[in-house]
């Protein structure tokens, strides 16, 4: 799946996928990207079920999407941010617990706590360097951390926990046209929309996307700018 920048474009009919008729053409344009990247790692792959648990690291698009996405298979949400203002949000999109990983650096541990031991059937970890080793901490026996960002940038992880655990390391890059068929099938049954934080016009591209830029950066991060 891809995005284009462009008024007009030419393409084969099987290059084209119709968008759930309840979205406008902004949110619509959420899906090719964030969506699909969300239900690649937890439906797709993650073969998420009802009563299962999901740690997501932050609350960007990938992260609002991967929420909303558990939520309708029935999975407990556990959601960290550096902002409680953007927990409490989360929380009313349906997430079940909140992490503040500045007042909780060991975030491993509460979300250890909070599973009693177990740890989460799925990390949607888009962090990189920084993250990386505690959403490995994180997951349970056997469990799935679907490696989406690299925010902090890179660096080296114990790969110990990986192999005394049985854990699944999956790179996740958008997803296929079939699976973005699927998603469009179950985001038209539920009437789910996705959370825009600012859409610009076409004249304003160049802008946008220093925007967008800087917007990934921001501690006010929330949801998606296209």
């Amino acid at each position: 799946m891809t995005a284009l920048l462009a008024e007009y474009v030419v393409l084969p009919e099987r290059a084209v996928i119709p968008f759930p008729a309840h979205l406008s053409y902004e949110e619509a344009a959420t899906l090719p990207d964030a969506a699909v990247t969300a239900w690649h790692a937890l439906v797709e792959f993650g073969r998420i079920r009802a009563g299962q648990t999901v740690l997501l690291l932050g609350t960007g698009g990938v992260c609002l999407f991967a929420l909303q996405f558990a939520k309708l298979h029935s999975a407990t949400v556990i959601q960290t941010s550096s902002s409680d203002e953007k927990l409490q949000q989360a929380r009313a999109m349906g997430a079940d617990h909140l992490i503040n990983y500045n007042n909780t650096p060991d975030w491993d541990e509460e979300v250890m706590r909070i599973t009693g031991g177990g740890g989460v059937d799925i990390v949607v970890e888009v962090g990189g360097a920084q993250t990386l080793e505690r959403s490995i901490r994180s997951a349970r026996f056997g469990g799935l951390v679907a490696l989406i960002g690299l925010i902090s940038g890179f660096g080296k992880i114990d790969p110990l926990p990986l192999m005394t655990r049985s854990i699944r390391l999956l790179g996740i890059h958008v997803g296929s046209a079939d699976m973005f068929r699927a998603m469009n099938r179950a985001i038209a049954a539920t009437a789910l929309h996705p959370v825009n934080a600012r859409a610009f016009t076409f004249e304003h591209a160049t802008y946008a996307y220093a925007y967008a830029y800087n917007f990934q950066q921001s501690p006010s991060h929330f949801g998606i700018c296209l």
